[in-house]
């Protein structure tokens, strides 16, 4: 039995091996590693407050990351595989209320990036 997501070392964790699967992956990896080359540390510092206030709701993460993803040229395909990388890492890692929740707010979430993209890409 897998233990469910309960503090911040859980999500450390996730968020870890999620992106570590990330940056192997063929279609979203060189779109990471090029984005983020030298700056791992600082992403994954940012990534485990953003989570930590999503999935735990302790109020860690203030801001809106939206507007960092519009220049990236990046459409709902690009989250289909990150839904699909983020998903599988918390099934193998991870069962429980809030395990479901991440998959929930990951799916939640790649819907609103994808909108907000679209209608950006649409105003210019």
């Amino acid at each position: 039995m897998k233990n469910d997501i309960t503090k911040l070392k859980d999500i450390q964790f996730l968020v870890d091996r999620f992106y570590s699967e990330v940056q192997k992956d063929t279609f979203l990896g060189p779109i990471f590693n090029e984005r983020l080359s030298g700056r791992w540390d600082m992403h994954h510092r940012k990534l485990y407050r953003f989570w930590h206030t999503v999935l735990l709701r302790r109020p860690d993460y203030f801001g809106n990351p939206v507007p960092m993803h519009l220049n990236l040229n990046i459409d709902q395909h690009h989250f289909d595989v990150w839904l699909k990388i983020w998903t599988e890492t918390v099934d193998a890692n991870f069962e429980g209320m809030i395990a479901e929740r991440a998959k929930h707010r990951g799916k939640t979430m790649a819907q609103v990036f994808v909108e907000r993209i679209k209608k950006a890409s649409a105003m210019r």
